[in-house]
């Protein structure tokens, strides 16, 4: 004997089992993704952190010129990346980055000569688009920081990651990648041979068999 479930008039809004389970898996698929994507963001902005903090470590430190001074080679824009040096280790070719002598204005230029005076490094600096040197003479005992990068498009990047949205979006994914997520369960489908539900078995039938679905005529 077959047992023959009828489609009540509120079981044609509901969705059929197969239905029910391609839906599920959908969004299981979608919430795996979710989960990688967030676990990305997070290992991304660890990174970040480490390395920042090694960064201050050793005294690295980003610089944004502001002219083209330097140009070809580090255009407007361009973020140089700086460490200490001292001026007994510098040599006659290296780009630094010092102190205007008076002012707290940064400049970046190769150092065309060194003169050491008593306990002091002295540098006269030239920038590579410059048809001369600079005025000033350069104070590199210990002020001096030699380049040791640069980034052509650097200045653009550095300043969208300061933007308070690219911040506080980071804050955020990488908040979300570490709370706990809970996976929903799957709806199962009644097995073969019982009715999904009590009304859905036809009056009058009786027996174990197997459940079909059927649109009344």
């Amino acid at each position: 004997m077959v047992i023959v479930a009828r489609r009540t008039g509120a079981d044609r809004g509901r969705p059929r089992p197969d239905e029910s389970a391609a839906n599920g898996s959908r969004a299981e698929r979608l919430h795996r993704v979710a989960g990688w994507l967030l676990n990305a963001a997070a290992i991304l902005g660890s990174l970040c952190v480490i390395g920042v903090i090694t960064a201050l470590v050793l005294g690295v430190r980003p610089v944004v010129l502001v002219s083209d001074s330097m140009s070809p080679a580090m255009p407007v824009g361009a973020v140089v990346i700086t460490a200490p040096r001292d001026g007994e280790d510098l040599r006659t070719g290296d780009v630094v980055t010092v102190p205007i002598p008076g002012s707290a204005t940064l400049v970046t230029h190769r150092i065309t000569s060194l003169e050491h005076r008593g306990d002091r490094w002295y540098a006269t600096l030239k920038g590579d688009a410059n048809p001369s040197p600079d005025a000033d003479v350069y104070d590199v005992t210990t002020q001096a920081r030699i380049v040791i990068a640069s980034v052509p498009a650097g200045g653009r990047i550095l300043t969208a990651a300061r933007s308070p949205i690219i911040v506080v979006g980071s804050i955020a994914l990488v908040t979300l990648a570490l709370l706990p997520t809970r996976t929903n369960p799957r709806r199962t489908t009644p097995p073969p041979g019982t009715a999904s539900t009590p009304e859905d078995v036809e009056p009058g039938a009786t027996g174990a068999g197997r459940s079909d679905w059927r649109d009344p005529p």
